[in-house]
C-alpha cells in the first residue's frame, strides 16, 4: 500500500512538472495570440485562443490546480461566448483577457517555485463574469501570487501597440522530454572529448606518425559531428524569448501613449536554451529604451514626416557557430554629439578623453554605469542604470553588443551571442613566460605593431588603424593591474590585438600569438572566489592548464 502511495505520488509530481512546461508555452503563446486578436478579430484566431485555454483548464484541473482551473475555465468561456458571436472583442474584452493571462503566469510562477498554486483570483473571476455578460469590467487588484516581470498591469486608453510575426512555421515531430541536466551533463562529457582530441592532436603533431595523424582526422570529425547534435538538442526556437514581449510590448506603449508596431523576424532561428533565459532581461531593457527614448510620439513622428505608429522590430539570425540578435527602432536616433555632452557634465569622462572617441567609440559610453540623457527620472528611466546592466549580462554569456545608428532614422542594438557557453573558442598568446587564452569573440583582428605605428596625444599612446586612433597598452601591465600604464614597444615589431571592450576598441600588445585553439571552460575553485580578469581556466594540449581572461574584468 505505501508502495502505491509512493508511485501515485511520483506520477502526481511528474505530471505537474509536465504541466509547468506545457503551461509555460501555452501562456508565452497567448500574450501574442492576444495583440493579434486586438489586430484582427479571426476565426481561426478566436479558436485557437479557445483552444489554448480549454488545453490549461484541463490540464490544471488534471493535477489538482483548482486556482489556475477556474481562471482558465473562465477565459474559455469568454472565448466561447466571442466564437459562437455572442460577444464581439472590443478593447475592454481585451484588456480583462490580458489580465486573466497575467494571473495565471503568476499563479503558474507560485507552483514552479514550489507553491500551492492558489492565489486570490475572485476579483479575475469577476471581471471575466463581467466580460461574458458584456458588462463593464472592474479593475482588478493584483492576485496575492507574485506578478510575473513579463507581463505588467495593463493601464487603459491610451492606443495599442500591434505585433506582426515574419518567422518560418516549424513541422510537427515526435519529440521526447528530456531532463536539462542530462543535457548538461552530455555537454560536459563532450567537453572532455574535445580536451582529449586536443592533446592527441598535438601528440600526432609531435610524432609525425602519419597512421595516428590519420586517426586523428577521424576523431576530429566525430567529435564535431557529436558536438553539433549535443549542442542542438540544447537549442530552442528564439521566439519563445521574443513572444514574451508582445504584451509588454503593448502595454508600454499605452502608458506612453505612443502607437507602436512590434514586428517579430527570424523566429525560427536556434537559440542555447540557458542563454535564451538569461537574455531577457537585458532585452527588456532594451525594448524600454527603444519605446521610451527612441521612438517618438505619434505627434512628433508626423512633424518629421513619418508615419504615427512606430515600429519596434526583434530579429534574430545565425551566423556560423553564433546568433544575431537584434532591436531596431525607426525613431530619432543617437546624437554622439549629445552623448558626449551629457559623458562631460555627469563627470563620467574628462574633455581630453572624451577628444579621442570616434562616434562609434562615443555611442559605446552609454553603457558606462550612471550614465543617462534623461532629463527627469521616470518609472521607464533617468536613473542611469539599465543600460550597462546590458552590457554586463551580454559579457557574461560570452556575447558583444555593438550600436548601429543614424539620426533621423533610428538605432538597433546588435547582440552577438554564442550558440553554447561551455565551449569556448579562443586565441592563446603568450605574455612574458605564461601563456593565456584570450576569449576569440573579443578579438576583432591581430597584427604586427611597428615602433613607428605608436604615438603620444594627450599622454596616451595611440596607434592609426584604419583612420580611428586606438589606445595602445601592454597586456603585461593589464595583467599586473596596471590597467592605467603605457608601455609600449620601441625598437622591434610586436604582436598584438584589437580587442573589443566595453570601453571601446583597443590594441593590447602580447609577446608572442600561438594561434587559434577550441577549448572547454572550467571554473576556477571556489576558495578562491571572484578572480577579476579571469573567466575560468582550461586544459592546454600538453596537460598545462591556462587561465582563460575576462578582458573587460582586467579594466573594471
Amino acid at each position: 500500500m505505501a508502495d502505491d502511495l509512493d508511485l501515485d505520488a511520483e506520477l502526481l509530481a511528474q505530471m505537474r512538472d509536465d504541466f509547468l512546461l506545457e503551461s509555460q508555452e501555452i501562456l508565452e503563446r497567448l500574450g501574442q495570440e492576444l495583440t493579434q486578436l486586438e489586430q484582427a478579430a479571426t476565426p481561426e484566431l478566436i479558436n485557437t485562443i479557445f483552444r489554448e485555454t480549454h488545453t490549461l483548464k484541463g490540464t490544471a484541473g488534471f493535477v489538482g490546480l483548482e486556482s489556475i482551473r477556474k481562471v482558465a475555465h473562465q477565459m474559455e468561456d469568454v472565448f466561447g461566448a466571442v466564437r459562437s458571436g455572442q460577444l464581439t472583442v472590443t478593447p475592454a474584452l481585451i484588456d480583462t483577457a490580458f489580465e486573466g493571462t497575467r494571473v495565471l503566469t503568476a499563479l503558474r510562477e507560485d507552483v514552479a517555485q514550489g507553491g500551492s498554486g492558489e492565489g486570490e483570483i475572485g476579483a479575475i473571476l469577476t471581471r471575466l463574469e463581467a466580460a461574458l455578460h458584456g458588462e463593464p469590467t472592474p479593475v482588478a487588484p493584483k492576485p496575492t501570487a507574485p506578478p510575473p516581470t513579463s507581463a505588467p498591469p495593463l493601464t487603459p486608453e491610451p492606443p495599442p501597440a500591434e505585433t506582426e510575426t515574419r518567422s518560418t512555421a516549424s513541422s510537427t515531430e515526435s519529440t521526447l522530454r528530456v531532463d536539462v541536466d542530462t543535457l548538461d551533463t552530455l555537454m560536459t562529457l563532450v567537453g572532455e572529448m574535445i580536451t582529449a582530441r586536443n592533446a592527441l592532436q598535438a601528440r600526432a603533431d609531435q610524432l609525425r606518425d602519419e597512421p595516428l595523424l590519420e586517426d586523428v582526422v577521424a576523431v576530429n570529425r566525430l567529435t564535431r559531428q557529436l558536438q553539433t547534435a549535443v549542442t542542438a538538442i540544447r537549442l530552442v526556437p528564439v521566439e519563445r524569448l521574443f513572444n514574451r514581449f508582445t504584451p509588454i510590448v503593448r502595454n508600454l506603449a499605452r502608458e506612453l501613449n505612443k502607437q507602436v508596431r512590434l514586428v517579430i523576424e527570424g523566429g525560427e532561428t536556434p537559440l542555447d536554451r540557458a542563454v535564451s533565459e538569461q537574455m531577457y532581461d537585458p532585452l527588456i531593457h532594451l525594448v524600454r529604451n527603444a519605446l521610451d527614448h527612441g521612438l517618438e510620439s505619434a505627434e512628433a513622428r508626423r512633424a518629421a514626416g513619418k508615419s504615427r505608429e512606430g515600429t519596434l522590430t526583434l530579429s534574430a539570425e545565425r551566423r556560423g557557430d553564433n546568433v544575431m540578435l537584434r532591436v531596431t527602432d525607426d525613431g530619432h536616433g543617437i546624437d554622439p554629439t549629445r552623448v558626449r555632452a551629457v559623458a562631460l557634465e555627469r563627470g563620467l569622462y574628462s574633455e581630453q578623453e572624451l577628444n579621442l572617441l570616434s562616434d562609434e567609440q562615443t555611442l559605446h559610453l552609454i553603457f558606462a554605469p550612471g550614465f543617462s540623457t534623461a532629463s527627469t527620472v521616470t518609472n521607464l528611466s533617468g536613473r542611469g542604470v539599465g543600460m550597462d546592466v546590458v552590457a554586463q549580462n551580454v559579457r557574461r554569456l560570452r556575447g558583444q553588443v555593438t550600436i548601429e545608428t543614424t539620426l533621423g532614422q533610428g538605432t538597433s542594438f546588435v547582440i552577438q551571442l554564442p550558440l553554447t557557453l561551455a565551449i569556448l573558442q579562443v586565441l592563446l598568446a603568450r605574455v612574458e613566460d605564461k601563456t593565456y587564452a584570450l576569449p576569440l569573440h573579443t578579438v576583432r583582428e591581430t597584427l604586427l605593431l611597428s615602433p613607428d605605428a605608436v604615438q603620444t596625444l594627450q599622454h596616451h599612446a595611440i596607434t592609426f588603424i584604419r583612420e580611428t586612433a586606438l589606445p595602445v597598452y601592454r597586456l603585461s601591465d593589464w595583467l599586473r593591474g596596471e590597467s592605467n600604464a603605457v608601455g609600449v614597444p620601441t625598437t622591434t615589431l610586436k604582436p598584438a590585438v584589437v580587442a573589443r571592450l566595453a570601453r571601446g576598441e583597443t590594441v593590447l600588445v602580447v609577446d608572442e600569438l600561438l594561434g587559434k585553439q577550441q577549448m572547454v571552460i572550467k571554473p576556477l575553485n571556489a576558495y578562491l572566489g571572484a578572480v577579476p580578469g579571469v573567466e575560468g581556466a582550461a586544459i592546454l594540449p600538453d596537460g598545462s592548464v591556462t587561465l582563460i581572461l575576462d578582458m573587460d574584468g582586467l579594466v573594471a
